[in-house]
């Protein structure tokens, strides 16, 4: 898999002719380092599953099988809106500088990049998508400022989505009162020239010459569309889990997915923790608590946590067949074009 990631649509050969053999050397080393991260992240997630599978065995097994199968499924579609949403921001940067964004590798950039989120510090995730992305010709500052500003994005969507279950939250449990008054002030902050501000100011601070030009409205637009669609579907993934515990209304749905959401952006805030580990779950809890017993909820909470990795790893999968699919439908075509003349 990381031999797709690896590739660069620069001529390799050119290059390494070009370079000296100090270069040449010390970019294997590079080279070497990045194929390690992703394999140090890959047995991280794997790590992750099987840790927490003791904790939901029971409650796998007292589900019916199309729940899992249904709740699992629609993590899915969620998975690749999100990697979308980091795409639409990344093609606009690219295009501010005259470089056509590839989609294949895009996505590849994003969806291997994400599985860093599983090491400690979800720094990780950052560096392993600016590696990958300077391992396909695309600058670090681009792929850091596309994350920082979907993440931005993302924190906005799940806030708008969590006031649906804000009230609730903030009844169990008052010191989450905090969240009405970030509520606007995130909103207010996704206004195009205020992201720009801030964006050129974490380039400053990193020795980076400033955006060339202003993110467009219609960026941030479709991409918090797709934030909130993303939202919606870990939300329906949720809904159908605990089926077996709660009623399944428009109401258990709407709660459900704004305390996933909200439980989500503390995740991205409690960056020390693997994919905020804890954050996330206290919130689903604290809104699972009306509907079941406590072990339930928590129970619940780990679970959807082990089928949010499994989703990742799936949509890499996804994504890597694709890519070679593509390669192979790509690299056939001159032959048959060549046959058919004949």
């Amino acid at each position: 898999m990381t031999d797709s990631i690896a590739e660069t649509p620069s001529n390799d050969n050119d290059l390494n002719q070009e370079q000296p053999p100090a270069k040449t050397t010390k970019a294997k080393l590079v080279d070497f380092a990045r194929r390690a991260l992703v394999v140090i992240v890959f047995a991280a997630a794997v790590y992750f599953i099987a840790v927490q599978w003791p904790q939901v065995q029971a409650t796998v097994f007292a589900l019916q099988w199309w729940q899992v199968l249904l709740s699992l499924l629609a993590l899915i579609p969620g998975v690749l809106l999100g990697m979308f949403m980091w795409r639409v921001v990344m093609a606009s940067l690219l295009r501010s500088v005259d470089i056509e964004p590839q989609g294949l590798v895009l996505n590849q950039i994003y969806l291997v990049g994400q599985i860093g989120k599983y090491l400690p510090g979800s720094v990780w995730a950052f560096v392993l998508q600016m590696e990958l992305g300077r391992k396909n010709g695309i600058a670090r500052a681009q792929v850091f400022v596309a994350s920082l500003v979907s993440t931005g994005i993302t924190i906005g969507a799940a806030l708008v989505v969590g006031a649906s279950a804000l009230p609730i939250l903030v009844q169990r449990q008052p010191n989450l009162q905090w969240l009405y008054v970030i509520l606007p002030v995130v909103i207010l902050a996704m206004n195009p020239n205020v992201v720009t501000f801030l964006v050129n100011i974490v380039l400053r601070v990193f020795r980076r010459p400033p955006l060339p030009e202003r993110i467009q409205a219609n960026t941030m637009v479709k991409a918090f569309i797709l934030g909130v669609l993303m939202y919606l579907c870990f939300g329906l993934h949720l809904w159908i889990l605990v089926g077996h515990e709660a009623t399944l209304d428009l109401a258990t749905f709407l709660v459900l997915t704004g305390a996933l959401a909200l439980g989500m952006t503390l995740g991205v805030l409690a960056f020390l923790l693997p994919a905020g580990v804890g954050a996330r779950e206290a919130i689903l809890i604290l809104a699972l608590a009306g509907m079941m017993s406590a072990g339930a909820a928590t129970a619940i909470a780990a679970l959807s946590r082990i089928m949010f990795t499994i989703a990742d790893l799936l949509c890499v999968g996804i994504a890597f067949v694709h890519f070679r699919w593509r390669q192979q439908s790509v690299s056939k075509t001159p032959a048959d074009s060549t046959a058919e003349a004949k």
